[in-house]
């Protein structure tokens, strides 16, 4: 019985460790964190890359609306994770590469926040602290 108890928690630690091989920090995290930090969260808390990495992609919307009905938004700023500034007005982003982690906004705890994307007519909106919540713990129970 010690036997089989010892080979089924091998064969968990031998998956768990696996698992943690396979995630991989998205190429945009290296953007804001070392490559030292993000070495240790593979190697130690795993759950956290994969929930960084998701929230990169998923805990906002970006909307095309026109130049009249954006301009009642603020605009999206600049944020330099280094110095920890914010910068300049945003006048365009790639969609398809999108990194939030290098703009400032403030997220609610309920409740959208929107901002305006330059005079381009685009509107990001950042989901609220309950909806990443949920929405994350959704993915999770997915995969």
């Amino acid at each position: 019985m010690k036997k089989i108890g010892l080979i089924l928690g091998l064969i968990l630690f031998v998956n768990m460790c696996l698992l943690a091989q396979n995630t991989i920090p998205d190429e945009r995290l290296y953007d804001v964190y070392s490559q030292e930090y993000l070495q240790n969260l593979v190697t130690n808390n795993p759950d956290k890359i994969d929930y960084l990495n998701w929230y990169l992609d998923n805990s906002y919307k970006i909307i095309h609306a026109n130049i009249e009905k954006s301009s009642q938004f603020p605009y999206l700023k600049h944020y330099d994770p280094s110095t920890k500034t914010v910068g300049q007005n945003v006048q365009s982003i790639n969609e398809t590469d999108f990194n939030l982690y290098l703009y400032d906004f403030r997220r609610k705890i309920e409740g959208r926040t929107g901002y305006r994307i330059g005079d381009t007519g685009l509107i990001i909106l950042f989901d609220s602290h309950k909806k990443i919540a949920e929405n994350f713990n959704k993915y999770k129970d997915e995969n």
